[in-house]
């Protein structure tokens, strides 16, 4: 789903940057823009956060 048209970034980008480390929407814009044009999609970019922050962390080295 595209979360930021300006700069066509979808939400897989946004979950690439919170698993990068980004925080909050600022963060995640650092990492690819989203939400640094406009701001219609900051509250999108909110929303995926908060959802992303409630997943358990994966475990690669298994």
């Amino acid at each position: 789903m595209i979360v930021c048209h300006c700069h066509r970034v979808n939400d897989r980008a946004v979950r690439e940057a919170v698993e990068a480390g980004a925080l909050d929407v600022e963060d995640v814009g650092a990492h690819c823009g989203a939400g640094t044009r406009c701001g219609s999609c900051r509250p999108t970019i909110g929303v995926l956060l908060a959802t992303l922050g409630e997943r358990e962390p994966v475990d690669t080295a298994a």
